[in-house]
């Protein structure tokens, strides 16, 4: 009796870097092995870029769904190494504040700026888009701001909305800055309790104390008198750039330069 086995059908290999976008189309594999070609051509433009002595940031051809990542030349060795692009502003002193200020994401902002004030005393940028967060920990990196020898300025763009709002007016004087279409938002802090009455007072107390705190602070910070701050923010107060640049929130608007129009 012959059997007749059915013909195995081609099976093409998963692409390698499906995920990856490279000149406007995904990069596939071929029956050529376009894969391993890929990797090839990505490698090479990174080594070419090592003999040269053009720009770096040029070599850059491919943008993954994640976390994108960059290649980025280590100031001491000289060697290359493709990190992500959050860590590659980090070594250039470029601090991103992108959430709720809590007590793990505070202790990481601290973490970072100590690190970056024992390698130099160069300026530090914190950039801001965030939604607010709790009182002590923003105080805490409020506190390390001051602490370190390395002038931290601010950048808000996006929203900066409740602590982050005060996180911007605490960067260094002159260097306090914001994009023309930052939403700004500040109000007094605010929490709750519960237990016993003698609890229940005992942290009202401390809020009151916390929150006349922030006024004196924001009253040095922006040249407002303490009575005007309590006054202001006693609900949600908004502001433009314009009303921020004028209450003492910040220090420039950040605008693109103009195009000078030929013939004028």
């Amino acid at each position: 009796m012959t059997v007749h086995r059915r013909p195995a059908a081609h099976v093409r290999p998963v692409p390698q870097y499906a995920g990856l976008q490279t000149c406007g189309r995904l990069a596939s594999a071929d029956a050529s092995g376009g894969g391993s070609t890929f990797w090839a051509r990505t490698s090479g433009a990174v080594a070419q870029a090592r003999r040269s002595g053009g720009p770096r940031r040029q070599v850059t051809r491919m943008m993954p769904i994640g976390v994108p990542r960059v290649p980025y030349r280590t100031p001491r060795e000289g060697g290359w190494q493709w990190v992500d692009i959050w860590n590659c502003l980090y070594r250039e002193r470029i601090i991103f504040l992108g959430k709720a200020i809590d007590e793990e994401l505070g202790n990481q902002l601290v973490a970072t700026m100590l690190y970056l004030d024992t390698e130099n005393k160069k300026p530090i940028q914190l950039y801001i888009n965030c939604s607010g967060g709790d009182v002590v920990p923003c105080l805490a990196l409020f506190d390390t701001m001051k602490y370190i020898g390395s002038d931290v300025g601010t950048v808000g763009f996006g929203a900066c909305m409740g602590m982050s709002g005060f996180m911007l007016a605490m960067g260094k004087k002159g260097k306090r800055y914001a994009l023309p279409n930052t939403r700004i938002m500040l109000h007094h802090p605010s929490g709750s309790a519960r237990g016993q009455a003698s609890d229940i007072h005992n942290e009202a107390r401390e809020l009151m104390r916390l929150r006349n705190y922030v006024n004196q602070v924001l009253s040095q910070a922006t040249g407002q008198p303490v009575e005007k701050i309590q006054h202001d923010f006693n609900r949600n107060k908004y502001f433009d750039t314009s009303e921020a640049l004028e209450y003492g929130i910040i220090d420039k608007v950040i605008r693109p330069p103009r195009t000078q129009v030929l013939g004028v």
